[in-house]
């Protein structure tokens, strides 16, 4: 019996040693030990705080995190492009097939953010996408059907509503421009669509760029929604591109100060245009 409890308890130290040494194991790959012996001060990682306003283009709010030193234009760009996001519920209402100029325009929701200096561009462009999947519903995933239209189309109609108006109380108007012009398959006829061609395609593709993404943007040139969103449309735009006000307005003109004038006729629009010194 003595030499069965000697055996026993030899068996038990080696047990005892086999577990600190595990545990000895486990701390050291974790780091617990080596940041209580080295240092008991907190860590302090460099960060910004930025903000980006409703209606940023992708293009602008890369050029704005490079200025603050969060990523590189460049680097983030590749991200954007290339990247599959897959973690990310409104990452899949983006067509796979399609020809707009950058992938997830419409989709890096503005709001104000914080991030680490140097932090990793996937994880950065993964901020936003996490903030439209807490913002963007099936709600409205299955308002957008009802309307006989995808998300991704709503957030396109969105980008020009919100890329067009200058105070809340239009969104819902040109919104309902915008859907009775597709309704009756008459063009856009939009600037604002001209203008992302001119000031953010061809500001990062080149010049050459332009006359390529006209076939895709250019609204007064054919029917329908441009190839994608043009910018990045907040909450008062979404909302407004699925619950439009219910008119017979086809056009709108506005002012210096970003008053809008709504016409039904050509004729209307034109006599707009001339009270407020466009024609």
């Amino acid at each position: 019996m003595r030499n069965v409890k000697s055996i026993k308890c030899i068996i038990a130290a080696v047990l005892v040693v086999a577990i600190v040494a595990c545990g000895a194991l486990v701390a050291t790959k974790t780091g617990v030990f080596e940041e209580e012996t080295t240092t008991t001060e907190p860590v302090t990682v460099p960060t910004a705080r930025v903000t980006f306003i409703e209606g940023i283009t992708v293009n602008e709010c890369f050029k704005l995190l490079e200025e603050n030193s969060v990523a590189s234009y460049d680097e983030l760009m590749q991200a954007a492009q290339n990247y599959q996001f897959t973690g990310n519920k409104v990452f899949s209402d983006i067509p796979v097939e399609n020809n707009r100029a950058f992938k997830l325009e419409g989709y890096l929701f503005p709001d104000t953010y914080d991030f680490y200096l140097d932090e990793s561009p996937e994880s950065v462009i993964e901020r936003f996408l996490s903030n439209a999947d807490s913002k963007i519903t099936d709600e409205m995933r299955a308002r957008a059907s009802e309307l006989g239209y995808t998300m991704d189309e709503i957030l396109t109609i969105a980008s020009i509503i919100q890329a067009e108006s200058y105070f809340e109380k239009d969104a819902p108007l040109i919104a309902s421009v915008i859907y009775n012009r597709l309704e009756s398959g008459t063009p856009l006829g939009m600037d604002s669509a001209w203008f992302y061609i001119e000031r953010n395609i061809g500001d990062y593709l080149g010049e050459e760029s332009i006359e390529k993404y006209e076939e895709y943007y250019h609204t007064y040139d054919f029917h329908g929604l441009p190839e994608g969103p043009i910018c990045n449309p907040g909450m008062v735009a979404i909302n407004a591109a699925l619950y439009p006000e219910e008119t017979d307005y086809f056009y709108f003109c506005n002012d210096e100060d970003g008053n809008i004038y709504y016409a039904v006729t050509d004729s209307e629009h034109i006599e707009n245009c001339e009270k407020i010194g466009i024609y």
